[in-house]
């Protein structure tokens, strides 16, 4: 047996040397402690709300102008135009009751209403539905624009408000789609009983990042995230509720005080005017809400990638959209 370490020939290596990569472990990309959008595993709330904190403090001002264009413009213009049909249809119909009760108090219970009562009905009642169906697809365009300014700041790039709000329309009418579905589920789940109705509502979370980075199944995906992580979904998903929970209590209050302000008044200006304040504070009461809801899902659904996969990072998710 030949001495390894005598000496030999100055050509032929000397020894044994092990390779470099023997003395360490490659990092993975999706186990980086400072991913902005990946919370690594076992990092607990903690670093999912430092994450939200970095999202914040990223891409506040994206996302503050994205949600006023897309949720408080319409809220507004949606409150406005529904109280102008009001009174124009009460406008025209309580003139004519009055008249018809003091000619004949039976006839105010007779069915034979005028036609154009009918019709003012009907065009208030599509015109209400014009509306929401605009103000869920303004809803959609929004979270979807957000996820994208958001993914890609987090990413080091660029994003302007025009871009993101474009890529945001592009998706909404998908998002629309599976939001419908979303609420055909969550109807019969809420005539059953209020925790059916909770069960489908926090199952069915994350369908919409899961339709925007991955575009496949995303309402049979979030019960499966959900139910194969429980406690961990439910954990993050149950702080949001309860920050949903106290502003719409606060934004009540704004409510109940414009009614008390208007309840014995029949000036059509003076319930306009209320109306649209009380909609404004309740409005700049919600903004920070779903800016946060919008940030928690999103980092909800980011940290179960991490979970599922050592290989994902921002990269990777500002790539899939």
């Amino acid at each position: 047996m030949t001495n390894p370490y005598a000496p030999q020939d100055p050509q032929v290596p000397q020894g044994y040397l092990p390779p470099a990569n023997a003395y360490y472990q490659p990092v993975q990309p999706g186990a980086y402690v400072n991913d902005p959008l990946i919370n690594p595993p076992n990092s607990g709330i903690n670093g999912w709300f430092t994450r939200i904190g970095w999202l914040f403090k990223r891409s506040w001002k994206l996302m503050l102008a994205i949600f006023a264009i897309t949720h408080i413009l319409p809220s507004l213009g949606f409150a406005a135009i529904a109280v102008v049909a009001v009174l124009a249809v009460g406008a025209s119909t309580i003139p004519w009751l009055i008249e018809q009760s003091q000619a004949d108090p039976n006839s105010v219970d007779s069915p034979e209403l005028p036609d154009w009562l009918g019709f003012g009905l009907a065009g208030l009642f599509l015109v209400i539905a014009l509306l929401v169906l605009a103000f869920l697809i303004m809803q959609m365009a929004g979270y979807a624009a957000a996820t994208y300014a958001a993914t890609r700041e987090a990413n080091g790039q660029q994003v302007r408000l025009g871009e993101a709000l474009g890529y945001g329309f592009k998706r909404s009418f998908g998002l629309f789609g599976w939001q419908i579905l979303v609420i055909l589920i969550l109807i019969p789940a809420a005539l059953a009983c209020l925790l059916p109705a909770f069960y489908v509502y926090a199952a069915t979370a994350l369908f919409g990042p899961i339709y925007l980075f991955e575009r496949r199944n995303p309402i049979g995906r979030s019960f499966n995230i959900f139910n194969n992580n429980l406690g961990r979904v439910l954990g993050r998903l149950a702080i949001i509720m309860a920050a949903t929970i106290v502003v719409g209590m606060l934004s009540n209050v704004f409510n109940i005080v414009g009614d008390v302000a208007t309840d014995y008044s029949t000036d059509p200006t003076l319930l306009i005017v209320a109306t649209v304040i009380s909609t404004v504070f309740s409005l700049i009461i919600e903004l920070p809400l779903t800016m946060f809801t919008f940030a928690g899902v999103l980092l909800t659904y980011t940290e179960q990638r991490g979970y599922e996969s050592t290989t994902v990072n921002s990269g990777q998710l500002a790539a899939e959209l």
